[in-house]
């Protein structure tokens, strides 16, 4: 009896004491689950934690990398298996496989992160990139990645009681039912060729069908043929740019095939260090920078064609100044002839220095052209410009440029670069889609094209266009290009739209002829500046503020980057340029605005700036020899003629251009005069002063009509006469290209 109640109250004191202590016991579990799921709440959306949250994901991210994710995991893992499983034993085996998993997982997510070219620091946390750098000095990059990947799954395995057997058994079951079904697929397709007609019996049923077809079609009468042999083309595959109905000059023209050029090496790898040059790299960045008591470490690399851009992580309190003030001394312990440094790189938390490879690579113009980068359906203007700093291929379109600005010193690619623009447009337009203006004081470079169906000159017919090699009558062409650029915007305003994209489509509905896209391309700057300046600064000026809505471009090259010829004016509406090797930071700062520049290789190195970035990008430029030019140009003159209609700014015909040039008077003034006479019924000094801006050229223009006798002033009067009958005669035969429309 004593002892059943020593039973019954041991019991009783036993449930009494288990009520007393359920109440902390939930409230602690709950806590802990609370925190865990705020936690992993706080990992996945940070902007959506508080400022607590943002606080604990910033300080985890910050010592964990990547690896933060598994703290979640691991903690949520534990309450599930001690409080819904009521495990009570292995709370501290539990608990110290989940610190040794997390630890490994943060090297581990270091490592790849190092191999991807990202910060090891970022990707691993401070932790991960410690515990990576130990382990890869001991044991090698990929002695250390085994490591922690083992040590990594032995602490899963432990944690969440993986028996590895079951997962291999599963696995093998997978693959086994994967591959029953394929055998299943593979015997039904083997029964259904048995089952399909012979050669023999699908020929007799193909021509029993098509005889089928014609009777129905006789049947049917010979509207419903007509229906459809006049149906709609089906529309372009691949998203691909729907070309336009050629003109009837070029219905024939077939655009160049990429058999014309090179194909690029073999070489897999071309140009880029090995793995002990790259490793060699690294160790003398950080010995240099120890040397100088820069606490920083490389953190990841990008190997590209010509150079190699290592990602330098600096400690914090490390001023990037500090970095970038020993330019000099990292190119003298790197044996290299120069070094660039990006302080910082955008979107990155490290200081990049690109130094370049022992071996630069060759990039040919086929291999951008057949890329990703240029696609059928990019627009007309888009053309290669070479592979970026890792080895991607780069295109740029030039009609959202609008305007580019190409400058480097003699030798560092200038002229192959223009080519490759040039020629990565005529092998994708047709002549009547895209005309080039070329201009070429220097008469070395876009002399090669001379003859080419894309041809264009504003102040000549198709019958006598040419590459413009005098600096006088690129002048005469440039001013030209404006009034042309005035024609286009009447165009514009008539038709309701607002870009020429928008007139050819307006133009295709109504059956009117389109309008081509203008190039204009000039090739040394600085000898039009020096012979023509006041002109050709007024010219670029307007054409770059304006010319862009009417398909007029411009690509502006020369060799000698000064204030005098990059002036501000032209530099103000040029926002995209390129730069090549130059000789000084003055000339850099000149061109880009910044420094860069001075420290490129040459043969084609180049900053692209592309409008509105903040800073430029790196490439190698695309190589195109002489002969592939001079077979691309062959190629192109078996294709057709210059072509395109008269304008009003092309000079008068016959000898009347050496009677303007006694009196000092252009074609394009004179044909103006002419018609503004017409016009308005009456000449004076006031009237053409009015429209030409200058007493000199009014009192030229009246000089040489009185000449002509188309007007004379009567003895005592002080009225001209007009001979308007002689002027209409002297505009049709002269001037036939200029619309007539005289009122009364």
């Amino acid at each position: 009896m004593a002892h059943s109640r020593y039973r019954t109250a041991a019991k009783a004191a036993k449930g009494g004491k288990s009520r007393k202590d359920i109440l902390p016991s939930a409230l602690r579990w709950l806590a802990f689950f609370f925190g865990g799921v705020f936690l992993a709440w706080a990992l996945l959306v940070p902007s959506h934690a508080g400022g607590v949250g943002r606080y604990i994901s910033e300080k985890l991210f910050a010592l964990f990398g990547n690896a933060a994710y598994l703290l979640p995991i691991f903690l949520l893992n534990g309450l599930l298996q001690h409080v819904l499983r009521a495990k009570s034993s292995g709370w501290m085996t539990t608990a110290l496989a989940s610190f040794f998993g997390l630890v490994a997982g943060t090297a581990l997510f270091a490592k790849i992160g190092f191999w991807a070219g990202r910060d090891m620091t970022a990707a691993g946390g401070s932790w991960g990139a410690a515990l990576a750098g130990a382990l890869t000095s001991g044991l090698g990059g990929v002695g250390a990645f085994l490591l922690c990947l083992g040590a990594l799954l032995f602490a899963l395995q432990i944690v969440f009681e993986i028996r590895w057997s079951g997962v291999a058994a599963a696995a093998g079951k997978l693959l086994a039912e994967d591959y029953r079904d394929w055998a299943k697929a593979r015997g039904e397709l083997k029964h259904l060729k048995e089952k399909a007609p012979s050669a023999e019996e699908a020929a007799k049923a193909k021509t029993k069908a098509v005889d089928t077809r014609e009777i129905k079609s006789l049947v049917d009468g010979l509207p419903k043929l007509v229906e459809e042999k006049t149906s709609k083309p089906k529309p372009a595959a691949n998203g691909a740019r729907p070309a336009p109905t050629p003109s009837a000059a070029y219905k024939d023209y077939k655009l160049p095939p990429m058999d014309l050029l090179s194909m690029p090496s073999d070489a897999r790898h071309r140009g880029k260090p090995t793995e002990g040059e790259i490793s060699s790299a690294i160790a003398d960045l950080e010995r240099t920078l120890k040397s100088f008591d820069i606490d920083a470490h490389v953190s990841g690399y990008s190997p590209g064609p010509v150079i190699t851009r290592y990602e330098i992580s600096p400690a914090p309190g490390v001023k990037v100044s500090s970095i970038v003030a020993l330019e000099n001394d990292i190119a003298l312990a790197m044996r290299a002839k120069g070094i660039r440094i990006i302080a910082p790189i955008p979107g990155k938390a490290a200081v990049g220095i690109e130094i370049p490879n022992p071996r630069q690579a060759a990039v040919v113009l086929r291999e951008i052209l057949q890329s990703d980068a240029i696609t059928a359906a990019s627009p007309l203007l888009t053309f290669g410009l070479g592979l970026s700093a890792s080895g991607e291929p780069v295109a740029a379109d030039i009609a959202k440029m609008p305007h580019v600005l190409v400058a480097g010193a003699t030798g560092s690619g200038k002229s192959v670069l223009i080519h490759s623009m040039v020629m990565s447009i005529l092998f994708r337009a047709r002549p009547d889609e895209v005309k080039f203006v070329m201009i070429d004081p220097k008469r070395t470079e876009l002399t090669f094209y001379e003859g080419i169906p894309h041809l264009f000159d504003p102040m000549v017919d198709p019958a006598r266009v040419s590459v413009i090699t005098n600096a006088k009558d690129a002048a005469k062409a440039l001013k030209a290009l404006l009034s042309l650029m005035e024609k286009r915007y009447e165009k514009l305003q008539l038709h309701g739209v607002r870009n020429l994209e928008g007139y050819n489509v307006e133009a295709d509905k109504k059956g009117l002829p389109r309008e081509f896209y203008i190039v204009v391309v000039i090739d040394e700057l600085a000898d039009l500046m020096l012979i023509a300046g006041d002109i050709v600064e007024d010219a670029i000026q307007r054409l770059t503020q304006m010319a862009r809505a009417v398909g007029i471009h411009m690509v502006l090259a020369t060799q000698r980057p000064s204030v005098d010829v990059i002036t501000g004016v032209i530099k103000a509406n040029l926002p995209s340029r390129i730069a090549l090797q130059v000789i000084s930071k003055v000339d850099s700062k000149v061109i880009l605005d910044g420094s860069g520049a001075e420290s490129l290789q040459g043969r084609g190195d180049l900053l692209y700036l592309s409008s509105g970035a903040q800073k430029p990008e790196r490439c190698q430029g695309a190589f195109v020899s002489e002969d592939e030019i001079r077979a691309l140009v062959s190629y192109l003159k078996t294709q057709g003629k210059p072509d395109y209609p008269m304008l009003e700014t092309m000079a008068a015909k016959g000898s009347v251009a050496d009677d303007l040039a006694q009196f000092g008077v252009e074609p394009l003034e004179f044909s103006q005069a002419l018609k503004l006479v017409l016009e308005r019924r009456r000449v004076s000094q006031d009237l053409l002063k009015s429209q030409f801006g200058s007493s000199a050229r009014a009192t030229n223009i009246l000089s040489l009509l009185e000449v002509k006798e188309m007007i004379r002033k009567p003895e005592g009067t002080n009225r001209w006469e007009i001979n308007f009958d002689m002027i209409e005669g002297y505009m049709r035969t002269h001037f036939p290209q200029v619309p007539l429309d005289i009122k009364g």
